[in-house]
């Protein structure tokens, strides 16, 4: 499971050495916002210069490199079946779903719709079955659960609908400590959970150069069981970061760094992944633009600077800004996938299923983004070059004039050599016009339907899946009590529904 990407480059050596350098001086001179005050401590305590009123931390570059030093090159996460296991090292590249969309193209009618949390089940079991999907991260999120509960319902949807590894949540202290403890019923205890990690925890620095203070306090909170943690800004050139490129990953760089260092202190060897979410904000609309072409020649750079670290890597493929699935979804996902993927991304986030600049989900687009990773998995694997595939003795046996389709050799090496892909059309018109002249989008939403009622993920152990039940009330009544205690001010409310 994994193939092997690295072979795409677009920054010399120089180049790399160039934004680290730049990264160091932002981090010294400059410096970072700390909103959580226990992470602001220890860098103060750890030989940062801090100022507390204004929450500003500069970091020295020995604490950079004693952090990088520390970071492991490669970590293994677990699905609940320990026997599908993910191994984060080198350039072996992973594609998962992602985007949180509050959206979802209904399967049924096509139109837009909000998401649910059967939405988040059903897309859960269709990335379970379908083979080029390797994490299940939240593609939707669910409108029809209480903000404050939404993630243990999540956790508890996404242990029973797939055996894949699963993203965690890090918004907050009590927030991640509920997903750790549900993970751990499932690892059968916090100690196994430690030694086979289930799952994947996100910290997105704040462009510009801000950690905020719920992210970074749940992202400790992970690294201190063992969980990993990716570390990806969002920044967006010409709005939360410089407009050219290289300003861009000089300053997400420096977030990217701290963000290790407050990972490194808050429990030295914490696992992570180095990672971009950044793309350039489209001046025409103001907008972000997922399926720019620029969001891949970022990708390739973040992995290389990954790799000029020595560290696993995190980026975003498959981007678009088109709604629905169609031409301009096709060729915005293949260009930016295969960018990511060439470059060496070990962990491609959003790989699957997402639409509108994630803000819409399609159980079509998923299936359809499926087929888009197994082409690309195959590029990776590129060609072999030997004797047997060289083939010259089965050339010489065929002649000038003959065919190779009755070859041991054709049926021994097919599978190896071609992908075979499961909805796209490749027959004659006229067959084609026969079976209804269908669309690709007809094609996966047929095959979507097929894997929903067909398809059942190994079900959960009855004790355990009534233990997380248990822990799901649990969350419940505690949100409620805070809820009656703290109610919401309007602004508050507003901000809630929008």
């Amino acid at each position: 499971m994994g193939v092997k990407g690295g072979q795409l480059s677009i920054l010399t050596s120089d180049d790399l050495y160039d934004v680290h350098l730049a990264s160091l001086e932002i981090l010294e001179r400059i410096g970072v916002k700390v909103s959580e005050k226990g992470a602001l401590r220890m860098l103060g305590e750890a030989g940062a210069h801090v100022d507390v009123k204004e929450k500003i931390a500069k970091i020295p570059e020995y604490l950079v490199e004693e952090a990088i030093e520390k970071a492991p090159s490669g970590f293994t996460l677990f699905g609940r079946d320990p026997k599908y296991k993910l191994r984060f090292e080198d350039k072996r590249v992973y594609f998962g779903t992602g985007g949180q969309a509050t959206n979802v193209l209904d399967l049924e009618t096509g139109k837009r719709r909000a998401s649910t949390l059967k939405d988040f089940e059903n897309l859960c079991r269709l990335a379970d079955a379908l083979e080029n999907i390797h994490l299940q991260a939240a593609v939707v999120w669910p409108g029809d659960i209480q903000e404050n509960v939404a993630h243990a319902y999540q956790m508890f949807a996404g242990f029973r609908s797939t055996i894949k590894p699963l993203e965690g949540w890090t918004i907050g202290q009590a927030t991640a400590m509920d997903t750790i403890r549900m993970a751990s019923v499932v690892a059968g205890g916090e100690e196994e959970l430690r030694k086979q990690p289930m799952l994947l925890g996100f910290h997105n620095p704040v462009s510009p150069l801000h950690h905020s203070e719920k992210l970074t306090e749940g992202f400790m909170v992970y690294t201190q069981y063992g969980q990993p943690v990716l570390i990806a800004p969002e920044a967006q050139a010409g709005a939360t970061a410089p407009v050219t490129i290289a300003g861009l990953l000089a300053q997400q760089n420096a977030e990217v760094l701290s963000g290790i260092v407050i990972a490194e202190l808050a429990n030295p060897g914490a696992p992570v992944l180095f990672g971009t979410v950044s793309t350039i904000m489209d001046m025409k609309t103001g907008n972000l633009a997922y399926g720019a072409v620029e969001a891949g020649l970022i990708n390739v750079a973040t992995a290389q600077l990954a790799h000029y670290y020595g560290l696993p890597s995190r980026g975003t493929g498959s981007g678009t800004e088109s709604k629905i699935p169609d031409i301009q979804a096709g060729f915005e996902k293949a260009m930016t996938l295969m960018m990511a993927a060439l470059a060496g991304i070990n962990f491609i986030y959003n790989a699957a299923g997402s639409l509108a600049t994630t803000l819409t989900a399609s159980y079509e687009q998923t299936v359809i983004d499926n087929e888009i990773c197994g082409m690309v998995s195959r590029a990776l694997r590129g060609i072999r070059i030997n004797d047997e595939a060289l083939a010259l003795d089965i050339i010489e046996d065929v002649g000038p004039g003959g065919q190779y389709l009755i070859q041991q050799h054709t049926l021994e090496h097919l599978e190896k050599e071609h992908y075979l892909p499961t909805i796209i059309n490749r027959e004659k018109r006229e067959k084609w016009e026969r079976a209804g002249s269908k669309d690709l989008r007809e094609v996966a939403r047929e095959e979507a339907r097929k894997i929903l009622k067909e398809h059942q993920p190994e079900p959960l152990d009855h004790d355990i899946e009534e233990e997380l039940k248990k822990i799901v009330k649990e969350v419940e009544k505690r949100e409620s009590q805070h809820s009656r205690l703290h109610p919401p001010s309007r602004l508050q409310r507003r901000r809630v529904h929008g």
